[in-house]
């Protein structure tokens, strides 16, 4: 299962799971749920940036 930091909230999804997914420089994220995703969506530079660009786990 692979795991993923959620940018906005700091979660951990599955992205089998994942309430939503958004592209952002050729790198995909996950999101725990759609209210996540819609703020990264309006600022998805700072959101990439605070999360370390997309760092991911395999559980």
């Amino acid at each position: 299962m692979a795991t993923h930091t959620d940018p906005v909230c700091g979660m951990q999804v599955d992205e089998r799971t994942a309430a939503g997914r958004s592209e952002h420089e050729g790198q995909t994220y996950y999101f725990c749920s759609a209210g996540c995703k819609e703020k990264f969506d309006q600022d998805p530079t700072g959101y990439a940036r605070q999360s370390g660009e997309g760092q991911s786990s395999a559980a």
